[in-house]
């Protein structure tokens, strides 16, 4: 018997241009996208330290241009996307990084508050809650990256009311125990996680090499 396959074309299928390799390559975040396991969660992981290390940035009006060069980024490059793997693609992971953005922006940077914001965006993206889901019903790559930038923006106000009590947040050593725990239990649930949460995962070969349009088998995006 032999294994499942992922998404590939069915006939000869047209080389990608130029812009749909740039578009596949922003649009996934260098790559991230294309990660087997959970890519949203990498690429979160992944642009944490990066936006650590930009941030603080010196006035609302940087933030601003940040924030809105992220997201006109990714819709342009989810759109094009959206046409080689099929609608809202795994490997789009570039809205993962507008969330944290929004989530850390003018926020103090420390070990701790990363973490956090990290922690919340990703269980906002998950929950989605109101009007995440309605604003996933956008057209093309607006309906991709707006329900992650509402996702950071809950998780935004999450970390501001933790700091309104917490106005140093550090971590202790005995603090590794629970989340060691919670690491545990995340992997010993991951099969029914990824069931119920994942997308269909992407070929990388798609959209650099071929660029057919059916969406992909499944794999997860979590």
């Amino acid at each position: 018997m032999t294994p499942p396959r992922i998404h590939e074309a069915e006939s000869v299928t047209p080389r990608p241009n130029e812009s749909d390799r740039l578009a596949v390559f922003v649009g996934s975040f260098g790559g991230c996208g294309f990660f087997p396991w959970a890519p949203a969660t990498l690429a979160s992981a992944v642009a944490t330290p990066i936006l650590a290390w930009i941030y603080p940035l010196p006035e609302a009006l940087a933030y601003a241009g940040l924030l809105t060069f992220l997201l006109l980024a990714g819709v342009w490059s989810a759109t094009r996307m959206e046409r080689i793997y099929g609608h809202d693609p795994s490997a789009v992971v570039l809205d993962e990084v507008l969330g944290m953005a929004i989530a850390l922006a003018a926020m103090p940077i420390t070990l701790a508050t990363c973490v956090l914001a990290f922690l919340f965006f990703r269980v906002f993206d998950i929950l989605k809650l109101w009007p995440g889901r309605a604003l996933e019903r956008l057209p093309h790559g607006w309906g991709v990256m707006a329900d992650d930038a509402c996702a950071g923006v809950y998780a935004w106000i999450a970390l501001r009311l933790v700091l309104a009590v917490w106005p140093e947040p550090h971590f202790a050593a005995w603090q590794a125990l629970p989340a060691a725990a919670a690491a545990a239990l995340l992997l010993a649930f991951r099969k029914p996680l990824l069931r119920r949460f994942a997308k269909p995962r992407c070929d990388p070969r798609t959209g650099f090499i071929s660029t057919p349009g059916p969406p992909p088998g499944r794999g997860g995006r979590s």
